[in-house]
């Protein structure tokens, strides 16, 4: 399966193919694809801080399978750059019932997700934040970056109070698999430093309110908005919901990646599991840049291989600075409840005391024990850990304790493999405990579907036999 080296010693442009032995088709135009200049040149230029400039990128890595020989189909760049921080939050079309959807009925899907574009668009525009949006497979990635030198990161580094955990072992830690791209030896030695981590850490905070912005338009959309694919009930077509997707902000800054712009997008090829055979038939689709062009552009052009060398020839994906927008949102969020919400869960979590309460002699469903009896793979899912949020909630727990309690899981022996040698539990705990208990403290989550009958829906009932009436209401 071989196209492109996943770290070449020649820079990106540059890079000769090797021919994939017994290649189909579909292998043939995806080497032509990655032949061709102008896709290298905007690859890279995604990567870069400047139109012209090398990338900033701090690695360039494959998604997807990877052939023996250590070539790759589809790349991504990392969250980390080495000179700026990047503004980044995905819009997705999830459907745990016909995961096949976005594929064999991509424009009806693309409607659907229209008036959802169209208010993170808005939200976005209203603070002067010119962000790069870029429609990949299932939906759009929204992308700005503001440069570490700029006022603002100064006021971003003070927002979460103290260095996040993840930076401690950052030194010692790579995305696993992964190394430096260009390997050149400044770039294989470079470290975040405590300032630009903080402010990592500010701005997902910031990115937590534009989603809170962007949920307050919910009603412009005809299927549910969830966060962080928490899923939805059943309605026209299955389980169908838009997921604001910021989940990136509770893993490591050093491990975080997203595709870059002008990759192919071969996710439903390399999955048949998930989507079946049908699916994984089709060819491969591009990550493209969508600007001004209206949708009925990409309804009735497409996004095949061919369109997308089209589009590398007139189109440029330099990431836009962000700085001055995200300086406005600085102020909106300032004076916002989330903002209130934050500076009591942040001083909870410094005063916490333990032992913590003891949540096995509380009268708590089987919905909400099952994660924390198996948090492995219950309390990875983030449905399961925001109904023990809702739940610990009802109870009276305070959110830094149930932050303490799932990070208490994390850390106990389930068999996690490798896991929180790539992650951090303290930073994954409190980020998703902090998102789920901030949209029920600010009213977006008014806990109108807490009940057993939305459980059962959602998938997150164990189906144990429970007494509780479907129509019971769990807070």
């Amino acid at each position: 399966m071989a196209i492109l080296a996943a770290c070449p010693s020649e820079p990106l442009e540059k890079q000769p193919f090797a021919a994939p032995s017994g290649r189909t088709d579909d292998h043939a135009a995806l080497e032509e694809y990655y032949a061709d200049r102008h896709v290298r040149a905007r690859i890279v230029e995604y990567c870069s801080a400047t139109r012209d400039g090398h990338p900033t990128a701090a690695y360039i890595t494959p998604l997807g399978p990877v052939a023996p020989d250590g070539t790759v189909q589809e790349f991504a760049r990392s969250l980390w750059d080495l000179d700026n921080l990047i503004f980044f939050f995905q819009l997705d079309y999830l459907n745990p019932d016909h995961s096949e959807e976005p594929y064999l009925h991509p424009a009806d899907v693309l409607l659907k997700l229209e008036p959802a574009f169209r208010a993170c668009r808005a939200v976005c525009q209203s603070f002067g934040l010119d962000v790069q949006a870029v429609l990949t497979g299932r939906g759009y990635h929204f992308v700005g970056r503001i440069p570490l030198d700029s006022l603002v990161i100064e006021t971003l580094a003070a927002l979460p109070g103290e260095t996040p955990a993840w930076h401690a072992a950052h030194e010692t830690r790579r995305p696993h698999g992964l190394t430096a791209c260009p390997p050149e030896p400044w770039r294989r030695g470079a470290t975040i430093s405590p300032r630009h981590a903080r402010a990592a850490a500010g701005l997902g905070l910031l990115i937590e309110h534009v989603a809170h912005l962007i949920l307050a338009r919910a009603w412009t959309s005809p299927i549910p908005f969830v966060v962080n694919g928490t899923g939805a009930r059943e309605g026209v077509v299955g389980r169908e919901c838009v997921s604001i997707d910021f989940s990136h902000v509770g893993d490591p800054l050093d491990v975080a990646r997203f595709r870059t712009a002008f990759s192919a997008y071969r996710r439903h090829q390399n999955r048949p599991d998930l989507f079946g055979a049908k699916v994984a038939a089709l060819p491969a689709l591009a990550a493209l840049p969508r600007g001004a062009e209206p949708l009925v552009t990409f309804l009735t052009d497409g996004r095949g291989l061919a369109i997308a060398r089209q589009a590398a020839r007139v189109s440029h994906v330099t990431i836009p600075d962000v700085q001055q927008g995200v300086g406005k949102l600085l102020a909106d969020y300032a004076a916002s409840p989330l903002a209130a919400f934050h500076r009591s869960f942040r001083a909870e979590c410094r005063h916490v005391t333990r032992p913590l309460p003891d949540w096995r002699a509380a009268d708590l469903p089987a919905c909400i024990t099952a994660p924390l009896d198996r948090p492995n793979d219950l309390l990875l899912k983030a449905g399961h850990v925001q109904h023990v949020v809702r739940g610990l909630l009802a109870k009276g727990w305070m959110p830094a304790q149930i932050a303490a309690l799932v990070e208490q899981k994390y850390q106990e022996p389930h068999e996690w493999g490798s896991r929180w040698s790539r992650l951090d539990p303290r930073t994954r705990a409190e980020f998703d405990v902090r998102v789920f208990a901030g949209l029920v403290a600010t009213g977006a989550d008014d806990l109108g579907d807490f009940t057993c009958a939305s459980a059962q829906e959602k998938g997150v009932c164990p189906l144990v036999g429970c007494p509780r009436s479907p129509s019971l209401h769990l807070n």
